[in-house]
């Protein structure tokens, strides 16, 4: 008999849950705020990045210290993930929709890049935090060109973690 209690309690609780529109909450099929829900999903548009004060990518000292931590970053796979999709020296379970990033000073860094753009460190730092803005008007629906994540713009990383992330790409030669 007491079993039977809670099974009527339980069915209570559940009803008044339901019906008071908490589980209407819940995105889904049935939600008729799904489309709000999922256009949350949308990231804001690019946005331009200048390097702060603070990230010193043209100290020698500072790029070496730094490094060690954007190496770590650009390898944890609960963070930057980068090495989901790039590979670097040394790393393991490297993905292949980027680019090889092993020598990347030495190589693709000095390649020239489409639209004419010139690489320099505000150009790599602005890849890391938000590629977008760098994608000519003409590849803007080019599906290649838009496979990098969204990392300042949609706050998955800081400032400090995409300076050490640039810091790292800068020691790959």
């Amino acid at each position: 008999m007491k079993f039977l209690k809670r099974v009527a309690l339980s069915l209570v609780l559940f009803g008044s849950f339901y019906s008071s529109g908490i589980a209407g909450d819940c995105p889904g099929v049935e939600s008729p705020d799904g489309k709000k829900v999922m256009l949350k999903d949308i990231p804001p548009g690019p946005r331009v990045y200048a390097i702060p004060d603070n990230c010193k990518l043209t100290n020698p000292k500072f790029v070496q210290k730094k490094a060690k931590e954007g190496r770590k970053l650009f390898l944890s796979r609960k963070i930057a993930n980068c090495v989901a999709c790039h590979c670097a020296p040394n790393a393991t379970g490297c993905g292949d929709v980027g680019p090889d990033l092993t020598g990347y000073m030495n190589t693709l860094y000095k390649a020239e890049y489409i639209g004419g753009q010139k690489k320099d460190i505000q150009w790599l730092f602005q890849r890391v935090a938000d590629f977008r803005v760098q994608i000519p008007p003409e590849f803007k629906n080019n599906p290649y060109f838009n496979t990098m994540t969204v990392n300042l713009t949609t706050k998955a990383l800081t400032y400090d973690q995409v300076c050490a992330i640039t810091a790292y790409l800068m020691t790959l030669k």
